[in-house]
C-alpha cells in the first residue's frame, strides 16, 4: 500500500495528471487505502464512503495538492526555498508598509492609510494628515479591506451568464460604439453611474460626452444628497454644499439632522463637533445640542435636549422659529414641542450670529430651505453656517429620466457602472420592467448582483484597494486612490472600462490617472516629483472648496394646502420613514460579514433589519417585540418584524434600507426584508400615510442587548461642565490581595503601566472601534444562530443605555473592552493560569494553555470575555484568510479570548525601543486599533506611569471614574463622565 501512495506522490510531483488519476482510481476501493484515509484524511474518508465517487476524487486531488505531497520528496534535490526571484522594492519580509489612499462612501472620500504586510493589505487606518478625516475612520472604511478579499466578488467578465474575457468584450463593443458615434452622435447611448466626485472620472465622462454629444448621463443614488442641494436651490437659487463652523458656535439646533450619523460626512463633521465641544468645556461652558426628529439616530443620542416629533411637527417648529426670529409669535402654544421650541429659540436668540440650525436630507427640500432662511434671520449665515460649491458633479439626469427613456424605447445601449438599480430603485419607477426594453445592457460591479442578472454583459469591477483613481472629500479636498495590491481577480476600474468602450487603444488605470493630473508641458522630473508628493500624502493640499457668497435667501413660496386627514382620523395615521442602515448602508455592503454581525448602534440588531415602532403605537396596535407586520401604501407592500424603539415619534414607523437582497449563493441573499419597493421617487425619505397590520406570525430579531436600563446603577456618570470636584471617590478600598509594589516617585513600580481612558462625552456610538478591533485581531464571525445563543465574539462592545421616559429618553453609549484590572478576578478563577498579568500590567490570555473551563468568564464582573464554542474560522475561504493579521494568533475552538490592548502593537514599540539606545517608548507611539479608528478621539491610551502622557492627564481629570470601581478590581480602563449643564439628575434611573 505504501508503494501505491508513493506512486501517487511521484506522479503528482511529475505533473503527470492522467497517470495520477488512473493510479488513484486503481487503489480507491482497497481496504488499505480506506484505512489510510481514516487516519490521514477523515473528512475525505467520510466522502469516500458516500456514493458520490466523483466528488471523492475531486476532494482527494485538492487534498493532495494542498498538503504538499509533491514537496515531500524534495524534487531536484533542493533543500531550500527561495521566496523571491527578484525582491520587490521597499518590501521587508514581515514588516508593515503603509499606503495613503481613500475609502469611499457614495463617491465621497475619507483619507486613509492601508497597512500591508508582504504585499497583502491587512488593516485600514485613518490618514492623520488628511484635512477632512484627520486620522478618523468609520465602519465602512474599516470593513472595506474585507471587501477586497470577499470570495463572492465577480471574478471574470460574463456574457449572457457565461464566462468570457475582456478581449471578447472589447471586440464586441468596438464596432457598436463606432456606429453610435458615426451615425447619430451617440443617440440611444445612456450612461448610469453613482455620484461622481472624482475630478479625473468627471473629466473622462466630459470627454466621452464630447465624442458622443447625444449621449445622456444619469446618476443613481439610493441614499443620496439630492434633497440637500435642492434645499439650497430653493433658498439661494442654486445648489450648494452646506458646512458649519462649530468652533464659533455657542448652540446647535438639529431639526432631523444627521450631523453624527453614518455617511460621507460623519468622520469630518463628528471631529469638528467634538473639537468645538471640548473647546467650549475648557472655557467653562457647554456647546449644547438640541435635536428634534421622528426617528432616533446617533445625532439625537448625543443631544442634550432631545425631542421625539413627527415630520409635520418639524414643519411647524421651523415656521414658529422663523416667526420668533422676526419678532412674531409662534403658532403652537403648549405641549412638549412648544417647550422644546421655546428652549431652542431662547438659546439661538441669545447667541445670534453664533448659533447653528441644521437639518438632514431626510427632512426634505422644503424643510432644508426653511432652515437656511432661519440661519439668515438669526445672523448665522456667513459666520457659523457657510456654503461652498457642490462636491459631486450635478449636471447628470436622475434615474427617473432614464426609466422614462427606457419605457419609450429610446435607450439602445445602457452602460451601468457600480450601481444596482434593479434592487435599489424606488418601487414606483418600475425600473426592471423598463430595463427589459433595452437591446444592449452592460453592467460593471464588484458582485453579480440583482442588476447583473438582467444584463447582457457583466463586468468585474476592481476594488478601490486595487485601482488608480481619485475622489473629493466632503470639504472638496482631492484625495488619492492608489492600488495596494495587484488585482486579485480580472477586474477593471470605471475609467478603464470607459477607455475600453471609447478609446482607440484602451489604457490602464495608471496611464489614465497620469494623463489627467500631468500638467501640459510639464517635464518628466517635475511631474515625477509632484506625483510622488501626491502618492505620499494621499491628497492634494489646498484643494478644499472656498466659501461662496450667497446673499439673502429667497422668500418661501406660499404654503400648499395641507392634505385632509385620513378617514380613520388623525389618531390612526401612520407615517413611514426610510433610513439607510447604519451597518450595511444602502445594501451595497451587505455581503461583508463583519458589517452583518456588527450590532446597530441603537437597536443592537444583527443579521437583519426590523420595522421600528414607538411604544405608544405598539400599545395601540397590541404589538410585541418580533411580531411580523405588513406595511402597505399606494399599492406597494413590505413585511417585517417589529422592534419597539424608545424615542420613536408616536405615529411614525422607521424601516431600514439595505436588506432583502436577492443574490443566490451569496452571503446577503434573503437576509431581512427589502424596503425599496415601498419607496416613492417623489418623496424617497417619507410616506405620509400607510396601513399597518399584524400577520399573527413572529420572527424575533437577533440582538446583542435586549434591554437599555442600568438597573439603578451608575455605569454611565455625568458631571456638570466646569466642575472641579471628582465625579467619583478615589479612596483606597480594603482588599484581600497583597499590596502592589510601588515606586518611590509614584504608584507604579513597573517600567510601564499601560492604561486606557474613554471619554463618554465624545463617544457617538458609531462602532468604528468595534470593526477596527475585529480587523486587527482576527476576530471571527459566528453567524446569526450563534449570536442568538449569546456566542458573539467581539472583544469590544458598546453598551447603550436610556435615561428618562420611554417616549423621549436621553441615550448614552459606553464602550466596554477588557478592563485589565490590577486585581483581576479572572486570574483567581482560572485553574491553569491561562490568564495572567505581565510586568507592565496587561491582563494576558495564554491561548495554548487555556482548557476552556470558562471560569474566568464567570468571575469577570464586566463580561468582556468570549469563548470559541465552535471552530468559527476553520472553514474560511482561502482568499479570506489572506486578510488575517499574522501578528495575532488565530484562536481555535475551546479557548477564551478578549481584548489585549493590542499587545502586538505594544510589543512592536518595545522592540523598536531596544534597537537604538533603549530610550523610553514615547507617548503616542502605541495606538490601539480602537483608538486609531475613533473619529472623535474618544479613546486615549498610553503609559500611566508617565506623568506627562495624555492618558495620565485623562486619568487625573475630575471626570475620571472606574466602572464598578466599588468591586475594588482597580481597572486600568477608566472613563470620563459625560458633560451636562446640571448634574443633579443621574442617568439610568427611571426608564
Amino acid at each position: 500500500m505504501s508503494d501505491d501512495i508513493g506512486a501517487l506522490r511521484a506522479r503528482l510531483a511529475a505533473g503527470d495528471g492522467p497517470a495520477f488519476w488512473r493510479s488513484l482510481d486503481a487503489v480507491a476501493d482497497s481496504p488499505e487505502f480506506r484505512a489510510f484515509l481514516d487516519t490521514e484524511y477523515p473528512a475525505a474518508a467520510r466522502l469516500a464512503a458516500a456514493p458520490d465517487r466523483r466528488g471523492f476524487l475531486k476532494l482527494m486531488a485538492a487534498s493532495f495538492a494542498m498538503s504538499g505531497l509533491a514537496a515531500c520528496g524534495q524534487p531536484d534535490g533542493r533543500k531550500e526555498e527561495v521566496p523571491y526571484v527578484r525582491q520587490p522594492e521597499r518590501i521587508v519580509l514581515g514588516a508593515p508598509l503603509a499606503y495613503a489612499s481613500a475609502a469611499l462612501t457614495d463617491g465621497f472620500a475619507n483619507g486613509i492609510t492601508v497597512t500591508t504586510r508582504n504585499g497583502r493589505p491587512l488593516k485600514i487606518e485613518g490618514n492623520a494628515e488628511h484635512p477632512w478625516s484627520r486620522g478618523g475612520t468609520d465602519v465602512f472604511g474599516q470593513a472595506s479591506v474585507l471587501g477586497l478579499y470577499d470570495p463572492f466578488r465577480l471574478q471574470t467578465p460574463q456574457h449572457l451568464g457565461r464566462p468570457s474575457a475582456w478581449q471578447a468584450f472589447r471586440a464586441a463593443m468596438t464596432g457598436r460604439f463606432a456606429a453610435l458615434k458615426a451615425t447619430n452622435g451617440g443617440r440611444g447611448l445612456h450612461l448610469l453611474t453613482g455620484p461622481v466626485t472624482s475630478p479625473s472620472l468627471a473629466a473622462h465622462i466630459s470627454a466621452m460626452r464630447r465624442d458622443f454629444p447625444a449621449m445622456r448621463w444619469h446618476v443613481s443614488a439610493p441614499v443620496g444628497r439630492d434633497a440637500l442641494y435642492e434645499g439650497t436651490r430653493l433658498a439661494h437659487g442654486r445648489p450648494l454644499e452646506t458646512r458649519w463652523r462649530f468652533d464659533q458656535a455657542k448652540v446647535v439646533v438639529s431639526l432631523d439632522g444627521d450631523l453624527l450619523d453614518p455617511g460621507p460626512g460623519q468622520v469630518g463633521q463628528a471631529r469638528d463637533w467634538i473639537d468645538a465641544r471640548r473647546k467650549a468645556a475648557a472655557e467653562g461652558r457647554l456647546l449644547a445640542l438640541h435635536h428634534a426628529g421622528p426617528s432616533p439616530s446617533l445625532t439625537s443620542a448625543k443631544a442634550d435636549a432631545p425631542l421625539s416629533l413627527g415630520s409635520d411637527g418639524l414643519d411647524g417648529i421651523v415656521r414658529d422659529l422663523l416667526a420668533q426670529a422676526g419678532g412674531g409669535a409662534p403658532s403652537m402654544q403648549a405641549g412638549p414641542a412648544a417647550s422644546w421650541r421655546d428652549q431652542a429659540f431662547s438659546a439661538l436668540n441669545a447667541a445670534r450670529g453664533n448659533g447653528i440650525v441644521l437639518a438632514g436630507a431626510q427632512g426634505g427640500p422644503e424643510l432644508l430651505a426653511q432652515v437656511h432662511r432661519l440661519n439668515a434671520a438669526l445672523g448665522n449665515a456667513g459666520r457659523t453656517v457657510f456654503h461652498t460649491a457642490p462636491v459631486p458633479v450635478l449636471d447628470a439626469e436622475p434615474l427617473s429620466a432614464l426609466t422614462d427613456a427606457m419605457r419609450r424605447g429610446e435607450v439602445q445601449v445602457l452602460v451601468m457602472l457600480d450601481v444596482n438599480p434593479v434592487y435599489d430603485a424606488p418601487g414606483d419607477l418600475g425600473f426592471l420592467e423598463a430595463l427589459g426594453r433595452v437591446p444592449l445592457k452592460i453592467h460593471a460591479g464588484l458582485y453579480q448582483d440583482e442588476t447583473a442578472f438582467h444584463c447582457d454583459w457583466n463586468l468585474p469591477l476592481a476594488h478601490p484597494l486595487e485601482a488608480w483613481g481619485d475622489a473629493r472629500s466632503l470639504d472638496g479636498t482631492v484625495t488619492l486612490i492608489q492600488p495596494t495590491i495587484r488585482p486579485l481577480y480580472d477586474g477593471r476600474s470605471v475609467p478603464e472600462i470607459l477607455s475600453i468602450l471609447t478609446d482607440a487603444e484602451a489604457k490602464d488605470g495608471r496611464a489614465l490617472f497620469d494623463a489627467h493630473w500631468r500638467r501640459l508641458g510639464e517635464d518628466d522630473a517635475g511631474w515625477q516629483a509632484r506625483r510622488d508628493a501626491f502618492l505620499q500624502a494621499g491628497f492634494l493640499a489646498d484643494t478644499a472648496f472656498a466659501p461662496e457668497t450667497t446673499g439673502t435667501p429667497l422668500a418661501a413660496p406660499a404654503a400648499p394646502p395641507r392634505p385632509a386627514a385620513s378617514p380613520a382620523g388623525p389618531a390612526r395615521r401612520v407615517e413611514v420613514l426610510f433610513r439607510p442602515d447604519p451597518t450595511v448602508w444602502d445594501g451595497s455592503l451587505a455581503n461583508l460579514a463583519w458589517l452583518q454581525e456588527l450590532p446597530k448602534p441603537l437597536t443592537k440588531l444583527v443579521w437583519g433589519n426590523a420595522i421600528a415602532v414607538s411604544p405608544m403605537l405598539a400599545e395601540r396596535e397590541d404589538l410585541k417585540q418580533g411580531d411580523v407586520v405588513t406595511l402597505e401604501a399606494e399599492g406597494r407592500r413590505i413585511e417585517g418584524p417589529v422592534w419597539i424603539q424608545p424615542g420613536q415619534a408616536d405615529h411614525a414607523i422607521t424601516v431600514g434600507l439595505g436588506y432583502g437582497r436577492r443574490t443566490p449563493e451569496q452571503l446577503a441573499d434573503g437576509i431581512g426584508y427589502d424596503a425599496y419597493p415601498m419607496r416613492s421617487s417623489a418623496t424617497p425619505w417619507r410616506l405620509a400615510e400607510a396601513t399597518l397590520a399584524a400577520t399573527g406570525r413572529k420572527a424575533a430579531p437577533v440582538t446583542t442587548q435586549d434591554h437599555g436600563t442600568m438597573e439603578g446603577h451608575d455605569f454611565v456618570r455625568v458631571q456638570a461642565v466646569g466642575a472641579t470636584a471628582p465625579v467619583a471617590s478615589r479612596e483606597a478600598l480594603p482588599s484581600l490581595y497583597p499590596p502592589a509594589p510601588t515606586s518611590a516617585s509614584g504608584r507604579y513600580a513597573t517600567e510601564r503601566a499601560w492604561g486606557m481612558v474613554i471619554d463618554l462625552d465624545a463617544c457617538i456610538g458609531c462602532n468604528a472601534c468595534v470593526t477596527a478591533c475585529q480587523s486587527e485581531n482576527n476576530i471571527p464571525v459566528v453567524g446569526k444562530e450563534e449570536v442568538a445563543l449569546g456566542r458573539w465574539l467581539h472583544w469590544l462592545r458598546i453598551d447603550r443605555y436610556y435615561e428618562g421616559g420611554i417616549d423621549a429618553p436621553k441615550t448614552h453609549f459606553m464602550p466596554v473592552p477588557c478592563m485589565h484590572c490590577e486585581q483581576a478576578p479572572c486570574e483567581v478563577g482560572c485553574p491553569v493560569e491561562a490568564t495572567v498579568h505581565d510586568r507592565e500590567g496587561l491582563n494576558l490570555m495564554v491561548y495554548n494553555r487555556c482548557v476552556g473551563t470558562r471560569a474566568c468568564s464567570s468571575y469577570c464582573p464586566y463580561k468582556v470575555r468570549r469563548f470559541n464554542y465552535l471552530d468559527y474560522s476553520g472553514d474560511m475561504a482561502p482568499v479570506q484568510q489572506q486578510q488575517r493579521n499574522p501578528e495575532v494568533t488565530v484562536r481555535a475552538r475551546g479557548v477564551m479570548e478578549k481584548c489585549t490592548y493590542c499587545v502586538q502593537r505594544i510589543a512592536a514599540a518595545r522592540i523598536d525601543s531596544t534597537k537604538g539606545d533603549h530610550a523610553p517608548i514615547p507617548d503616542g507611539a502605541v495606538e490601539t486599533a480602537c483608538q486609531g479608528a475613533c473619529p472623535t478621539r474618544a479613546i486615549t491610551f498610553g503609559d500611566l506611569r508617565d506623568s506627562g502622557s495624555r492618558v495620565a492627564a485623562a486619568a487625573a481629570d475630575p471626570r475620571n471614574y472606574g466602572l464598578l470601581a466599588e468591586l475594588n478590581t482597580k481597572p486600568r480602563t477608566t472613563y470620563l463622565a459625560r458633560l451636562v449643564e446640571d448634574a443633579s439628575v443621574k442617568p439610568g434611573r427611571t426608564l
